[in-house]
């Protein structure tokens, strides 16, 4: 017969056991609620967490290798109800080369309209429609860099579940754009909503 001290080390084992067994279980839990990246379209990429969702239509700049511009249709709205803000000044484009290029100042993107109007005319013909993703929410424009003589420009925009916000914006590159790996990114307080895309050399 076993010793009543001898069953310690057991009991302690077994107990160790099924703490192992129930904390492995948990990482399922956490992976669902990491943030997923999808392509909705042959130029529409998608990100998703449990707290944003960002849609980004690059038709336009895969047809614009070379510009000293890149333009994007972009879409925000969340899954939450309490709104949240995202910053003019936290949105950038990240370039195959690891640059960081942020949204110009608004009264520069004035300045340099007059030769980015006809582009941003196509932009906007060309831009595929990313508004499925509506399902009921108010729709805002993103209004970011509006163009001149329409409306102000905002420093940020709320949205929420009930709420999405969609315009183009428009991003500097030196040295124009270049095929490869780009990233759509908004920063928040706590994490950055990151979309990849690639621009493909022209055939």
């Amino acid at each position: 017969m076993l010793r009543k001290n001898a069953l310690v080390p057991i009991v302690m084992l077994a107990t160790a056991a099924v703490f192992a067994a129930c904390s492995s279980s948990s990482p399922a839990k956490g992976r669902s609620t990491e943030p997923t990246v999808d392509q909705l379209g042959k130029t529409i990429s998608r990100y998703r967490d449990p707290l944003v969702e960002v849609i980004v239509d690059y038709k336009f700049a895969n047809l614009s290798v070379g510009s000293d511009w890149i333009i994007l249709n972009v879409a925000v709205t969340s899954s939450e109800s309490k709104a949240i803000e995202v910053r003019r000044d936290h949105v950038l484009v990240r370039t195959p080369d690891g640059r960081k290029i942020p949204l110009p100042p608004y009264p520069d993107f004035i300045a340099a309209y007059p030769e980015l109007q006809s582009a941003a005319r196509r932009a906007a013909l060309a831009s595929d429609p990313i508004d499925f993703t509506q399902a009921g929410r108010q729709t805002c424009d993103l209004r970011f860099q509006p163009l001149p003589g329409t409306v102000a420009s905002l420093e940020s925009v709320f949205v929420n579940m009930r709420k999405i916000c969609q315009g183009l914006l428009f991003f500097p590159v030196e040295g124009g754009i270049q095929p490869g790996n780009w990233e759509f990114i908004i920063e928040f307080e706590e994490f950055d909503a990151r979309v990849p895309f690639e621009i493909e050399q022209p055939q």
